[in-house]
């Protein structure tokens, strides 16, 4: 009774305020798309093609710093506070550089970069115009996911939940009045919404840094002294996170590639599929947060060598996927139109969007438990070199070719095509559920180490 009791509490405690992060997190593009819809499809499908570069920056993001995470989790569980503030400082420098390499190609490479998705020259320019603002935020972002990553890897949840709630709440004001000219601002169409996207990721890098520097110094880098590891640790850390790298990036580029096959069946068709993507992205949100707290009480028990209490977790986890999946899955299916109602589209496009948005959530369950145990199970047991053979595998070998050869070649309409797309998912499941319950994906990374 100990341990249900302990179980759901933590996890009440964990899967809440993250849940309620990601879903705030994953508001800043759908009130962009919502307010800009009023505008007209091609500024929506202008914010799905610059919403590519977010993404890949947020992918790679986690990526790189999901590495140390890993391991803080697993010194949390040791509570190891000064080899945990040596990895928050590789976090951090670590997202310093990629938010400035993205920042740089960006800006230097538009409007070419946004040729593959498009040809509609008016499509391209609005695209442009709206990364050039955007883009000046990808340090800025780097560094507040840097710390938030930090944070959550030591419990720390909540702040970042309230951070992040003040800055949407102000994007969502700074957004109408620039995007049509009200209350004494001008009219700035899809600029506007690029400004006020800006000023909440810059505010909210300044709250979340002034927090950790006032409130949580175990992961407050020192700007004084060079960030110290372990060599040992970094060669483990360097390893673990090699093959996560290159999972997120290349799955990153695949998702990119994917909007690059939904353009060849036209504008329109890529703002259906943005509207799609920031409704389903807003969905997918209940079981981000809830796969990281997952990765966070797991990776604590195999730090504490708890390997039985490991695996009674990742089931538990698992079931309750499950059932928030179908529990979630019909809600959407049901207020599908009502939804896309709120998306100021004709009625051709409207129609498709809910047959879209329909098609995901009959698939959801292998969403869901997919992001369970790849980032939840998977991850936390430092498995990640099959996580990313399990993810490319699926993405660049089964779901890119057939969806390229549905909508290039076949010319299907975008509902078969989106399903297409979504096929990778169940081959996921259906091959990850050998190694989930094959327990071989559990390894204690911070064994035979000495602390820093």
């Amino acid at each position: 009774m100990k341990l249900e009791d302990n179980f759901y509490r933590k996890l009440a405690q964990l899967a809440f305020p993250l849940t309620l992060q990601f879903i705030f997190t994953s508001s800043f593009v759908l009130i962009d798309t919502l307010m800009v819809s009023g505008l007209g499809e091609k500024e929506v499908a202008a914010l799905g093609i610059a919403g590519q570069f977010d993404m890949m920056l947020v992918i790679i993001l986690a990526g790189i710093l999901s590495g140390p995470s890993i391991f803080m989790m697993q010194y949390y569980g040791q509570r190891d506070y000064k080899t945990i503030n040596g990895l928050a400082g590789l976090c951090l420098y670590a997202g310093l550089g990629i938010g400035t390499f993205f920042f740089l190609a960006v800006t230097l490479s538009s409007p070419y970069l946004f040729m593959p998705f498009s040809r509609d020259s008016e499509l391209l320019k609005l695209t442009s115009s709206f990364v050039a603002i955007v883009s000046y935020g990808y340090i800025a972002s780097a560094v507040s996911t840097a710390f938030a990553m930090s944070l959550k890897s030591i419990g720390d949840v909540k702040a970042v939940m309230y951070m992040t709630t003040s800055c949407l709440l102000l994007n969502t004001l700074l957004n109408y009045p620039l995007i049509y000219g009200h209350f004494g601002f001008p009219a700035l169409g899809i600029q506007g919404a690029a400004i006020a996207t800006l000023i909440g990721k810059l505010l909210l890098m300044i709250m979340i840094v002034a927090y950790v520097y006032t409130k949580r110094r175990e992961v407050a880098v020192s700007v004084r002294r060079p960030v110290t590891v372990d060599r040992a640790l970094t060669r483990k850390v360097f390893k673990l996170t090699m093959p996560i790298i290159a999972h997120e990036t290349l799955w990153g580029l695949g998702a990119a590639i994917y909007m690059v096959a939904f353009g060849m069946l036209g504008t329109a068709t890529l703002a259906v599929i943005q509207v799609a993507k920031v409704i389903s992205v807003f969905v997918f949100a209940a079981v981000a947060g809830f796969s990281q707290a997952a990765g966070i009480m797991i990776g604590e028990q195999i730090g504490r060598r708890q390997r039985e209490l490991a695996q009674t977790f990742a089931r538990r986890f698992t079931r309750i996927g499950l059932v928030l999946a179908l529990v979630i899955g019909a809600l959407l299916f049901t207020m599908a139109p009502l939804i896309v109602g709120m998306f100021q589209f004709d009625e051709p496009l409207n129609r498709q969007a809910i047959n879209i948005l329909r098609i995901f959530a009959c698939l959801m369950v292998f969403i869901f438990v997919n992001n369970i145990w790849i980032v939840g199970v998977f991850r936390s047991g430092g498995d990640t070199r099959y996580s990313m053979k399990l993810v490319l595998g699926s993405t660049w070998l089964v779901g890119l070719p057939i969806t390229f050869i549905g909508a290039g070649v076949l010319k299907w309409p975008v509902e078969f095509v989106y399903a297409l797309y979504l096929a990778e998912e169940v081959m996921r499941t259906v091959i990850g559920y050998f190694r989930y319950r094959s327990r071989r994906w559990q390894h204690d990374l911070v064994d035979n180490h000495e602390p820093v």
